[in-house]
């Protein structure tokens, strides 16, 4: 039987493996850019996205100025060529595939244009590359292509850790650090978004309900540019 190797061994395993990661993701970031450039030169890049007045100053305040929209090139389209309808994010750039990025949001005579969810999930790829590392790009790739669409699924992350705590561990499970993977903190950002959770206080529930407390945790950790609830964190 294969021994594991002893906690010094791992750390240093570990990082050497999160330094490969983040070249590999870099270098991917790299060629996209200077794709991305030349489509650009050519006059065959999507046009980009300009994001009103009233979206960026939403999306700052929902990311606590940890990310500023108008420092990324954000297209709406897909790569020319390509049949990939889907949006993507790597370092400063986003396309959004079919996505419109911007969308009527409220009832009546009050409506107000907001991001969707899937340019803020794209937005929070960009925190990751930012707060991680370029790793994200590898560590998103990997997930989508062993997992599909249950990737997104931060709820099963939620299950899964109130499943691996046994009932005798006198820690309640709602004082356990949620570790997310990139795609499901991504997506929870947005499912908060789009609910409008990141402007109003959570009514938390300590003892019943894992969900709000979860979702403070993690914009909690968004807008203080750190990422104590992700799993790809660097530090």
């Amino acid at each position: 039987m294969a021994r594991t190797p002893p906690t010094p061994v791992r750390q240093v395993l570990g990082a050497a493996a999160g330094r490969a990661t983040d070249t590999l993701g870099s270098l991917i970031g790299a060629a996209a850019r200077a794709v991305d450039r030349r489509l650009d030169a050519l006059g065959l890049a999507p046009p980009p996205l300009d994001l009103p007045s009233g979206v960026r100053d939403d999306l700052r305040a929902f990311f606590g100025h940890t990310i500023d929209p108008s420092e990324v090139t954000i297209r709406r389209g897909h790569v020319p060529g390509v049949p990939h309808p889907r949006a993507f994010a790597l370092p400063g750039l986003i396309y959004l595939g079919v996505d419109a990025g911007i969308v009527r949001a409220g009832g009546g005579g009050d409506q107000q244009l907001r991001a969707t969810p899937t340019l803020v999930h794209e937005l929070v790829h960009v925190w990751q590359g930012r707060v991680v590392g370029p790793r994200y790009v590898v560590i998103a790739l990997v997930e989508q292509a062993l997992k599909g669409r249950r990737a997104y699924d931060w709820r099963a992350v939620l299950d899964r850790a109130a499943h691996d705590h046994a009932p005798q561990d006198r820690a309640p499970l709602n004082r356990v650090p949620w570790m997310f993977p990139v795609e499901a903190h991504a997506q929870l950002v947005s499912d908060a978004y789009a609910r409008r959770h990141g402007f109003t206080r959570l009514t938390v529930d300590a003892g019943h309900d894992r969900e709000p407390r979860a979702v403070e945790e993690v914009l909690a950790g968004l807008r203080a540019g750190r990422a104590p609830t992700l799993r790809a964190r660097a530090v």
